[in-house]
């Protein structure tokens, strides 16, 4: 499927220019601006929706932090050397200093672009331009506003809701409660999926599909059984997406394959990535010494590796295997075997026209499988082992290229509910989301305990960066911290 990559273009920077974070963005600065040409026309409109997907897709060292707090909290990911292990190391051992840069960053990106969103928001709709393209616009900006709440949300629990952009940190705003924080993010959800089209010319725009999927997840990790089935069987319904089975099921994450239809929502790097932008995983991921198909490629001293416990989840024939390396010819042509917790995920495959360290994969933050397995789950908490949930596995299944299940394979709700914890584990390793699939299941802190990890329970959340606490008075500290 060709797409068109969402690409990134802003002019009103003087105002929107929150954090010094590089990005996919190729900014205009404007030495003065003022009443009588800001947001005046179609195009200002489209800076500053931009504005917006850039904090909210753009960072380059975006999927190294969601890997490192979604996986190496987990059982499925470790880093070893380097020196990004000073910043992942108290992380695996759930040490979660409030100083922590990575919850700083996730911290600033977010409210830099929820900042943008709420401006977008506010002052779109007073510019004289195509009706229904304003109306998107805003759309657009509200989903990319509950996106990053949504995903605040998910790692510190209720955060400061800020819905215009005259209100700041120095305004003290206190936290909101847990039922206050929900139905907000199910509001903004809900009323973007409203206005959002079907499907956008540029790959990496928000859609109705992926809205309504967000609502989904969300339902789903509240333990909102029968709206998480609902929200799911809407995306079912609207017959935009399917999974994809044009080639072993590994090869999705190919470049080549980007655009389709499987993804609902992604981060976008470029095809053609320089020296500012791209998907540095696989730099990270490859073992010493390794003979990149495409080089020249950057070999970072950094190791992310795969627990061989989590490897034991897998059948034999599942050709989502195909995404690890479990040995590799190095660059003196010798044949090197990964040991154990050695093994390395390369599930974005290599990029032919990547630079250094950086390639052109997306990451995805939502796919159909995602769809169907999140309303899989709900009807089994909702009824037990039924047809449908196994009808919904075996589809991913399927795809994978493994023998389905059957309603009688399993004893009750608690058996087939371990069992699509571990599917969602053999479907979305390296894509950060086995943190919340874990602290759902109820298994997160134990599991790190068995690891040998002083883990407790109020660490299902992290502690809210130091430095905010600080500038705000009114704004409380998860407990434990």
């Amino acid at each position: 499927m060709k797409t068109i990559k969402l690409l990134y273009t802003v002019s009103l920077v003087a105002l929107l220019t929150l954090t010094a974070c590089s990005d996919l963005l190729e900014e205009t600065t404007y030495s003065s601006l003022g009443p009588t040409n800001f947001y005046s026309s179609a195009e200002d409109a489209e800076s500053l929706l931009n504005g917006v997907y850039a904090n909210s897709q753009g960072y380059r060292d975006l999927l190294r932090d969601y890997l490192t707090l979604g996986e190496m909290t987990t059982d499925m990911l470790i880093e070893r050397g380097g020196g990004i292990n000073a910043n992942t190391q108290p992380i695996e051992d759930f040490e979660f200093p409030s100083g922590h840069p990575y919850f700083q960053f996730l911290w600033d990106r977010s409210y830099s672009a929820i900042f943008k969103a709420n401006v977008t928001i506010e002052n779109v709709p007073t510019i004289d331009m195509d009706e229904e393209r304003r109306a998107i616009i805003v759309a657009e900006a509200r989903f990319l506003r509950a996106l990053n709440y949504y995903q605040l949300y998910e790692r510190f629990g209720p955060v400061p809701l800020i819905t215009t952009s005259q209100t700041s940190a120095v305004d003290r705003p206190s936290r909101p409660s847990k039922e206050e924080m929900v139905s907000f993010l199910i509001a903004d959800f809900r009323e973007a999926a409203s206005t959002l089209p079907i499907a956008q010319e540029q790959f990496g725009r928000a859609t109705k599909g992926a809205a309504i999927g967000f609502l989904a997840k969300l339902y789903l990790n509240e333990k909102q059984w029968q709206n998480a089935a609902d929200a799911a069987q809407e995306v079912i319904n609207g017959g935009t997406y399917d999974l994809f089975t044009q080639a072993e099921r590994f090869k999705l994450f190919d470049i080549s394959n980007e655009g389709d239809n499987e993804f609902l929502f992604v981060i976008p790097y470029p095809n053609n990535p320089d020296r500012n932008s791209g998907n540095t995983y696989l730099s990270h991921a490859a073992p010493p010494g390794y003979n990149f198909q495409y080089p020249p490629k950057v070999n970072f001293a950094a190791q992310f590796k795969t627990r061989s416990g989590f490897l034991d989840l897998f059948e034999d024939d599942d050709q989502r295997l195909g995404s690890f390396i479990f040995q590799y010819q190095n660059m003196a042509g010798e044949t090197v075997q990964l040991g154990e917790d050695d093994v390395r995920s390369f599930k974005y495959l290599e990029d032919p026209n990547g630079l250094g360290d950086y390639s052109g994969n997306d990451f995805p933050l939502l796919r159909y499988s995602d769809i169907l397995l999140t309303r899989a789950e709900a009807l089994n908490e909702l009824q037990g082992p039924n047809p449908e949930s196994i009808a919904l596995i075996n589809q991913v299944r399927n795809a994978a290229g493994v023998s389905p299940v059957s309603v009688g394979a399993f004893s009750g709700m608690d058996d087939l509910r371990d069992f699509v914890f571990d599917e969602r584990g053999r479907e979305f390793f390296t894509e950060a989301l086995r943190r919340q699939d874990l602290i759902r299941q109820g298994t997160f802190i134990a599991l790190a305990q068995e690891r040998g990890h002083p883990a407790q329970d109020f660490q299902v959340l992290f502690p809210i960066p130091q430095s905010e606490i600080d500038k705000n008075a009114n704004l409380a500290q998860n407990p434990g911290y």
